[in-house]
């Protein structure tokens, strides 16, 4: 650990960084919850509760903003880069049992980001389509890059 945190300061914030991780489980699983639903809304053009929903998806977003922006910062105090390779470095400091429970979090945490960047694509391209179609059906021809 860096030489100008102090033994318990180090622990409290390894203490934190993997509370903030337990509770981003949480939030991804609950974002992937939602945007399967914001899918399902955007499938059945239910305009007024995909306004509703998108509010609260967006508030979801800010915590788990709020929390990687914590997570950057108990790194860097720790001494190590605020990203993949420093926490990686920092676990690797740790001793045997906390290293297996964050190493098992962290990739926990990983696998829920890509699942929930899939399903975001995977609305993106459904939203692009319904765009596409709306397009056609109006007349308008829209070359990529030009505003209708």
């Amino acid at each position: 650990m860096s030489q100008s945190v102090s033994p318990l300061d180090a622990k409290q914030r390894v203490k934190q960084l993997l509370l903030g991780i337990q509770r981003d489980l949480g939030r991804y699983g609950e974002l992937q919850q939602m945007l399967q639903r914001q899918h399902l809304l955007l499938a059945t053009h239910e305009v007024d509760a995909l306004t509703q929903h998108n509010l609260q998806q967006t508030e979801l977003m800010k915590q788990i903003e709020q929390q990687a922006q914590q997570r950057c910062q108990h790194l860097l105090a720790l001494g190590m880069a605020p990203n993949e390779q420093g926490m990686a470095k920092l676990i690797a400091r740790l001793p045997a049992q906390l290293q297996h429970t964050m190493t098992g979090q962290w990739q926990q945490l990983e696998s829920s980001l890509r699942q929930c960047q899939q399903q975001n694509d995977r609305n993106g391209r459904l939203l692009a389509g319904q765009i596409e179609t709306l397009h056609t059906l109006l007349g308008q021809r829209q070359e990529y890059g030009q505003e209708a």
